[in-house]
């Protein structure tokens, strides 16, 4: 087997589309999710393995340690930030007894750094790393009182946002206008009874998950939000392409869709991040573009796929053909790929929404994949027919 995606959560889009776009490629391609999980519907995988439902590590060591052995991968693509977060934790050892060390090296070698680890995917370690490196971040600090937090507030001036380091599609984020607001978003980012939670999931052997973890109070910028998605090999930038947001579902929360292209900025920064981090695999970088035309500025990180990631062949690079290459052993070009065009995208699964729809727009649809169509409609009942051009899958 060339590839095992490995994904826990639901409502994930990226690792979806994955199956299809490495087929298209020449790579076989195995799953390793809930059976009820989008990826799972995809019609081109080679293999499906069903993870349980319990959330113990011990029974996701099993179930990743049997999914290993069945078709030992070459690679295995981690498609949530649960699933980051596991293989990380495995590929330091947790769990020795039930992962061997064939199995561990395999994950280790889909990772990047092991001393990287926590700046790939915590917010506040990413900014840390990106400032030592000379990258433009915001205004930013980490926290551990509401105390701390109202003084940065004063000292950087409001509206500013409370950011938890580990959270996801605008999760753990909130827009605070006033010392009043963040005082009622630390409050909320750090419930009482913590310490009795900590215990009970230390029980249940779900202390992998970080149900706390550290708080930003981060300035605000005026400007759009973007994302450079990237291909990397054992810390070199093989490809990667622009994306600039268009329409989005609420402030905080994903693309509806998406403006692809190429942003010299952003490449230069990301190249940064992927050496520093040592990266392997698929990530993305979100970035905000100041109204007032300086340089972009790094947000964070996500060490997984992204819904664009499948798009770049449509704009001249081509990421599942040059991850064939790279996964093969062929040679790859001394520079990166990037894209020679834009596009406009409404991007899978908001396409089936026709409210959704931007004039002029190409629509993303798996035509070629209908059970995960079949899936998001079942869950959401989305309808539409009258659809603009539509994009081949």
């Amino acid at each position: 087997m060339d590839i095992l995606v490995f994904a826990i959560e639901d409502g994930r889009f990226g690792p979806a589309r994955f199956p299809q776009m490495l087929h298209n490629a020449g790579l076989s391609v195995a799953a390793l999710c809930p059976s009820d999980n989008i990826l799972a519907q995809s019609a081109f995988l080679d293999a499906q393995h069903v993870l349980p439902r319990s959330r113990h590590i011990r029974s996701i060591a099993k179930a990743l340690a049997a999914a290993i052995k069945a078709a030992p991968p070459k690679l295995i693509i981690p498609g949530d930030e649960q699933a980051v977060i596991l293989l990380q934790a495995f590929a330091k050892g947790r769990c020795a007894s039930l992962i061997g060390p064939e199995a561990r090296a395999v994950i280790a070698a889909s990772l990047g750094d092991p001393r990287m680890f926590a700046a790939s995917l915590f917010k506040s370690d990413t900014i840390a790393l990106a400032r030592t490196l000379g990258i433009s971040v915001p205004q930013s600090v980490t926290v551990a009182s509401v105390g701390e937090a109202h003084r940065a507030g004063e000292r950087m001036g409001y509206p500013v946002y409370l950011k938890q380091s580990f959270s996801w599609a605008g999760l753990g984020v909130a827009k605070c206008d006033d010392a009043k607001a963040l005082r009622a978003a630390c409050k909320a980012a750090r419930p009482r009874g913590m310490m009795v939670r900590r215990l009970v999931r230390r029980v249940l052997g779900r202390d992998w998950y970080p149900a706390v973890t550290a708080m930003d109070v981060q300035s605000g910028i005026a400007g759009s939000t973007a994302m450079f998605s990237v291909l990397a090999w054992q810390g070199r930038l093989i490809g990667g392409l622009c994306g600039v947001r268009l329409a989005k579902i609420h402030p905080y929360g994903p693309s509806t869709s998406v403006r692809l292209g190429h942003d010299r900025s952003m490449a230069d920064a990301v190249g940064k991040m992927v050496a520093a981090l040592g990266l392997t695999g698929f990530a993305s970088f979100d970035f905000m573009v100041p109204d007032d035309g300086s340089e972009p500025v790094l947000i964070e990180c996500n060490p997984r796929p992204v819904p664009v990631h499948h798009l770049g062949r449509h704009i001249g690079v081509d990421l599942a053909a040059a991850f064939a290459r790279v996964l093969n052993g062929e040679i790859q070009p001394g520079e990166p790929l990037f894209p020679d065009r834009n596009l406009d995208v409404v991007l899978f699964p908001h396409a089936l929404d026709r409210a959704l729809h931007l004039e002029g727009g190409i629509l993303d649809m798996p035509d070629e994949d209908p059970g995960l169509i079949r899936h998001v409609a079942n869950r959401t009942s989305a309808k539409g027919t009258d659809r603009p051009a539509r994009l081949a899958a």
